[in-house]
């Protein structure tokens, strides 16, 4: 499969993953094109899960245990060596004590001397080339070392300044590929480094006319919050709750404005109205001065008044809500 990535708004990179060499070929439609954002998210909660203290703890056990096994081949390698250099110097022995006028059994004896000079060499030479290949034990210092890489993983994993290309090269440290097929599901077989394998199921994301809804509860969320808050503050009150846009960001006053606007929820300004409050306008000519006035007043907190947006926009409780100290002006 190739990989085609796409980037909205100013994101990361999202990743699809297309099995393409059919169209290629014969102009046909992809047989197979796969959403990558949720697969590559799945495939990395997998890393993050394997890759544990607990997880690297049994690695080092299991590596201790085959450095112990390594050192008794290697201990019984060298009793072979000794073995065969002990026979060597007997065959020695036994040919330097021949009687020289007997060819025929110093003949005999130096061709036994001479084969088991071959197998001495062999013997070393086994042991030279597998001992060169024995895992060594870890130090104190690596052990700590592959001790902290869990915490370190997972820092570089989620980290902002992370790229996909830096991600893609740790992957393939550790895993050796990732069959996918889609179904109504999206099925993983991932194979990792050394034989073992595991399979998940990632859920198809949705279509995107469904995908960019807001869910009801943000919706009623924000109408209540209306009734107190500018689309500042309301952004500000649903990221504090827990609320977030449906492509997952952090909600901003633009975004309270454009979905109460498409959902027709009533502004600040409208509630405000509605519960009787006047403009600068409306309020001086009941004082009967002018709209000055009514802002010198507020200014100086001697009448009441409630913005209704961003910029410092307000409306004025009316003259008989106001306090006392306003009737005396």
């Amino acid at each position: 499969m190739t990989v085609r990535s796409h980037q909205r708004r100013g994101q990361r990179i999202i990743p699809d993953y297309l099995c393409q060499s059919r169209s290629i070929a014969q102009g046909n439609t992809p047989c197979q094109r796969i959403p990558g954002r949720d697969l590559d998210q799945a495939v990395g909660a997998v890393l993050l899960e394997r890759m544990t203290p607990e997880a690297l703890a049994l690695t080092l056990a299991v590596q201790e245990e085959v450095i112990q096994r390594a050192d008794e081949a290697r201990r019984l390698r060298h009793l072979q060596v000794e073995r065969a250099q002990y026979e060597a110097e007997l065959a020695q022995r036994r040919y330097l004590k021949v009687d020289p006028n007997n060819r025929l059994v110093a003949s005999v004896l130096e061709a036994e001397w001479n084969a088991k000079l071959v197998a001495l060499e062999e013997a070393r030479a086994v042991e030279e080339r597998y001992n060169q290949g024995d895992q060594q034990q870890v130090s104190v210092e690596e052990r700590t070392d592959i001790e902290q890489v869990p915490e370190r993983f997972r820092r570089f994993w989620n980290g902002p300044k992370t790229t996909a290309r830096e991600r893609k090269r740790a992957v393939r440290l550790v895993i050796e590929d990732v069959t996918v097929h889609k179904t109504d599901q999206i099925v993983a077989h991932i194979r990792f480094k050394g034989g073992a394998t595991q399979t998940i199921m990632v859920e198809l994301p949705l279509p995107l006319s469904q995908s960019r809804l807001t869910p009801p509860e943000t919706l009623a969320a924000m109408d209540r919050l209306l009734e107190e808050y500018t689309d500042a503050e309301v952004a500000e009150q649903l990221n504090q709750q827990g609320f977030r846009t449906f492509e997952g960001l952090p909600f901003l006053s633009t975004h309270v404005y454009q979905l109460r606007r498409h959902h027709g929820l009533a502004d600040r300004c409208t509630r405000l109205r509605a519960q009787g409050l006047l403009t600068a306008d409306e309020l001086a000519h009941s004082y009967g001065v002018t709209a000055q006035t009514i802002w010198r007043w507020y200014r100086q907190e001697r009448i009441i008044g409630i913005c209704y947006n961003d910029r410092g926009s307000c409306l004025f409780l009316p003259q008989e809500r106001q306090p006392l100290l306003a009737e005396t002006i």
